[in-house]
């Protein structure tokens, strides 16, 4: 007697009798779990607005703290201060005004930099009429916030926070002004960049914000729906059983936040019931239609050939499982492929990184604030002693420097652009900082269109000035030459400072830098990392301590430009 087959395979059957489950669980448990999970979703809004309001308390008390030390401490502010007392202030003291200018607005930018750009930062020494600002908001919104200030100052009626709580001022900002004797120092944010955070929240598909000022008014209502941000009129003041409302009052902040967070579509319990069952039906019913495509397309040829092969030989040998067949082998084949393939991944990515790392050494030393501040400060001074022709040629060769330096951006320059660099950088130092010392470019060969990492010599160049204290007048040297018949470039800078410590002469000479964040290292460790990436191990960099200074020597594969461009031979020396 020939037995029936069964209708589904044992995975079939299976996966129908689990959708049957969940569509009962779903008719019966749905409603319960539903209530359960809004409740605890409620539960879990209401703390986690709870400690946003927190956090942004902490940020809060922490800016005040930050402002206050900069008002009671900073002596670049006690600086300001004394300038009051000044009649008739001369160069010098103009000058160290302006740097005391420079040095509070840099505090105030670093403030900014660390709590974010929506912050503006503000300082008011009253004793000697000096404001101060830092802030990349909207253009206009500074200006906006400058006259209001300007006008309170005018009036003497700077409105001061209270115990260092933050207020709404002019409806549109968010504030904490502080005093310490003379300066008033004082932070704003506007209020559309304060309710932006809390927009991002993500607390609902559905929700209103509206912030309340010490009066309890509505001064500002928002709006998000599905993504979208939208500016209201008014808050709704009727219930609705789909939503419940959280009230915010930071114990750092004179205003109110109220949130009202709308119910989700799936969360209405009933809906979800019926989502459960139609969903489960269209499972079973796509089931049983695979299982039936299954049958007799797949299955069913597989087994008339068995039949027809068996009945031909006799022979039935072979047993047809009709359970789900499992791929392992191609899913092994494809992790195997898929571990490859992250592994190349892996090995780029770590390249990149290298490089990325080595260039950003680079650009640390290219971009130099104080350096940069300091020409401003010095170019400003000259112009309040009238010193046209002092301005012209600094501005001159500042220009010209910083040109050559934004230009190197590449992993190889010209020598002959590298040596005028390094002219254009002593003639600034010179100019700007009024040392007094003597330097020399030679070079010994004929140079063309060869090439070098850029910003190689000025390290050396940049330490000798920095480092090179000595009691007579400092002199600088660089020398280049080529070495017949090895293919390479010998690089030669010489100081009469008063030379490196032994050990670190020791260390570097291993190809080993100190780990000390500060003076050559990070020169100098910037210099290995470009030489590696460049030339591998094809290089040779030595320090020696002569009897007065330092010599620096550099020996590198000569190299020409890809493009073939000839550069102008020229010798270079200043004193």
């Amino acid at each position: 007697m020939k037995m029936k087959k069964p209708l589904f395979t044992k995975t079939i059957r299976l996966l129908i009798w689990l959708m049957l489950m969940i569509a009962v669980i779903g008719l019966v448990l749905g409603y319960r779990l539903m209530l359960f999970y809004f409740v605890h979703e409620k539960e879990d809004i209401t703390l986690g607005v709870g400690q946003y309001f927190e956090l942004n308390d902490n940020r809060f008390r922490q800016l005040n703290q930050e402002l206050l030390f900069i008002a009671a401490n900073d002596a670049s502010v006690k600086g300001l201060t004394s300038m009051g007392n000044v009649k008739e202030p001369d160069y010098k003291s103009l000058l160290n005004y302006n740097m005391d200018v420079s040095a509070v607005q840099m505090r105030l930018q670093n403030i900014v930099s660390v709590y974010g750009n929506q912050y503006y930062l503000w300082l008011y020494e009253a004793k000697s009429d000096t404001f101060i600002d830092y802030g990349e908001n909207d253009y206009q919104q500074r200006m906006a916030f400058r006259q209001l200030i300007d006008q309170q100052i005018t009036e003497k009626n700077i409105k001061i926070s209270q115990n260092g709580r933050w207020f709404i001022e002019a409806q549109q900002y968010v504030c904490s002004t502080l005093r310490f004797g003379n300066v008033y120092i004082g932070v704003w944010v506007d209020l559309d960049d304060y309710m932006a955070d809390i927009m991002e929240l993500n607390l609902s598909s559905s929700f209103t914000v509206s912030v309340l000022d010490e009066n309890d008014n509505h001064v500002r209502i928002k709006s998000f729906n599905y993504g979208q941000v939208t500016d209201l009129d008014a808050w709704e003041s009727g219930e609705n059983e789909s939503a419940f409302t959280v009230t915010e009052k930071g114990s750092k902040s004179d205003f109110s936040v109220i949130i009202r967070i709308y119910q989700k579509w799936y969360e209405n319990s009933y809906f979800l019931q019926i989502v459960l069952v139609l969903v489960s039906l269209g499972f079973l019913l796509v089931i049983i239609s695979f299982s039936a495509y299954l049958r007799k397309k797949v299955l069913a040829p597989v087994l008339r050939f068995y039949n027809q092969i068996a009945a031909n030989t006799g022979s039935r040998n072979l047993s047809v499982n009709e359970d789900l067949v499992e791929l392992d082998e191609a899913a092994r084949m494809l992790k195997s492929l898929m571990d490859e393939v992250h592994a190349l991944e892996l090995d780029n990515f770590v390249q990149k990184a290298k490089r990325q790392d080595a260039e950003l050494g680079f650009a640390q030393q290219q971009i130099k604030p104080h350096f940069f501040i300091n020409c401003l400060n010095v170019i400003y001074s000259m112009a309040q002693l009238n010193k046209k022709e002092n301005i012209q040629e600094l501005c001159v060769d500042i220009s010209d420097y910083m040109r050559l330096l934004f230009q190197a951006n590449s992993d190889l320059v010209p020598v002959i652009q590298e040596l005028d660099m390094v002219d254009k950088y002593l003639k600034v130092m010179k100019s700007v900082y009024g040392q007094e010392f003597m330097y020399s470019l030679t070079q010994e060969c004929e140079l063309t269109d060869e090439v070098m990492p850029p910003l190689l010599i000025q390290t050396f160049v940049e330490n000798a000035i920095k480092h090179g204290e000595s009691e007579e007048r400092l002199s600088i040297g660089v020398s280049i030459e080529k070495e017949s018949g090895a293919g390479r470039m010998c690089i030669c800078i010489q100081d009469s400072g008063v030379g490196l410590p032994p050990e670190m002469t020791e260390q570097l000479n291993r190809g080993e830098v100190p780990q000390k964040k500060g003076g050559h290292q990070i020169g100098i460790k910037n210099v290995l990392q470009r030489l590696r990436l460049v030339y591998g191990a094809d290089y040779e960099l030595h320090f020696q301590n002569m009897e007065s200074g330092t010599r620096v020597t550099v020996r590198i594969p000569e190299r020409k430009a890809e493009d073939g461009k000839s550069g102008a031979n020229e010798d270079t020396a200043g004193g």
